[in-house]
């Protein structure tokens, strides 16, 4: 549970700061973006003034930027290289760019990358010589830092109110998940309680009559000895039922092998045929299914169904049992035309320590766990357990693996 309550958060942080850089970088490349937009499109406006005046394109760039009230850098490269600043602004321009640079900002706006990085914008003008247009990045720079480094406050805030949240919810699930798994245990020590005790007072109450002399005919004293010994055998199953359940509820890794399901399945279901010679037993196995597990426990799950059929349903109520492979996963599927269970009874993720009927695993002598240990040996080969009304009008006990 803890591992569980662990990858949760993990799994809460990880979304919350995917979703939070992915939103908050957007934002903050958006507006980084728009900030270069309106740089360019200053010195687009000033160079549009230069080609339509190329007669005197110093002259069209300083009025332009001077009615525009646009505070940009202009300066002149010579044929030979010489840099002469013709208007200063905030950008500090000292070396020209590289005649790479200056070819590519010839079709549009670039950033140059120096002490101070800024966009620039080249012409060709009369005499070979190159008009530069420059502006500084500065502001969007520094704008953009920080809008990063309050996306990464901003991450770091919501990871700690996600993580806080899932601890919450997690924590909130897990009480409620305990008290469902202790009223559970509960109830299972008392079933377990009421089942041991039964046995014993039969066999402290004979014991006690046959050591006083109190039963002193040979029949009588048979009948006593046999009623001790089918306690005593009682007791020794339901001692293997929660033997079982234990060892089904370890942590350990369980054994896993090939299991022809086919062929267990039949077997039993050939067995059952021959031992309960009044009923119609139709079968629909299908060959050659296969499973991963236990076989020892993949056997005491069909015995369990087939016991609890044989125990609380008439002798001549018909079965099916159909065994069937649906893409990756098998269906199990055993049903009766017994009285079936109270309606609340039928539902999918039955529990483990619950009982089918307590009442009538007591009439009948049986130890009650018949469900438990069917639902833990269904968990323990990551399956489902679901039961339903059966089409025969009992009940349906439908497993998938």
């Amino acid at each position: 549970m803890k591992q569980k309550g662990l990858r949760y958060l993990v799994a809460s942080a990880t979304i919350t700061t995917a979703l939070s850089l992915l939103i908050g970088g957007y934002a903050t490349l958006s507006v980084q973006n728009s900030q270069i937009q309106v740089i360019d499109s200053r010195l687009n406006i000033i160079a549009d003034s230069v080609r339509q005046n190329s007669s005197a394109p110093v002259s069209a760039a300083l009025d332009s930027a001077a009615n525009q009230d646009f505070n940009v850098t202009i300066a002149l490269i010579s044929s030979l290289g010489e840099l002469t600043i013709i208007n200063e602004s905030q950008l500090n321009l000292v070396n020209p760019p590289t005649e790479s640079v200056l070819s590519q900002a010839l079709l549009s706006a670039v950033t140059v990358q120096a002490a101070e990085d800024y966009r620039l914008v080249s012409l060709i003008i009369s005499g070979g010589d190159r008009l530069l247009l420059a502006d500084s990045l500065s502001s969007t720079n520094a704008t953009f830092t920080n809008n990063l480094k309050r996306l990464i406050l901003f991450t770091f805030a919501a990871d700690l109110i996600a993580i806080a949240l899932s601890y919450l919810v997690i924590r909130r699930n897990n009480r409620k998940l305990q008290a469902d798994s202790l009223a559970r245990m509960q109830s299972f020590l008392a079933d377990a309680s009421h089942e041991l005790r039964t046995p014993l007072t039969v066999i402290k109450g004979y014991s006690e009559m046959l050591s006083k002399g109190q039963i002193s005919e040979d029949s009588d004293r048979e009948n006593a000895f046999a009623r001790v010994n089918s306690e005593i055998v009682r007791m020794e199953n339901l001692i293997h039922d929660l033997l079982l359940l234990a060892e089904l509820g370890e942590t350990s890794v369980p054994v896993r092998e090939d299991i022809d399901f086919s062929e267990l399945l039949t077997s039993f279901s050939r067995d059952f045929q021959t031992l309960n010679p009044k009923r119609v037993v139709a079968m629909e196995i299908e060959d050659g299914i296969t499973c991963l597990g236990s076989v020892d426990h993949m056997r005491r799950l069909i015995q369990n169904i087939l016991n609890n059929i044989s125990r609380h349903t008439p002798e001549d109520a018909p079965v099916r049992i159909e065994l069937s492979r649906s893409g990756r996963k098998t269906l199990l599927i055993l049903e009766d035309g017994g009285p079936g269970l109270p309606d609340s009874s039928y539902r999918e993720g039955i529990a483990l320590l619950n009982r089918f009927d307590s009442a009538r695993s007591r009439d009948t002598g049986g130890s009650g766990l018949g469900l438990s240990i069917i639902a833990a040996i269904v968990h323990e080969h990551d399956g489902t357990l679901a039961l339903r009304k059966s089409t025969l009008g009992g009940l349906a006990v439908e497993i998938t693996l």
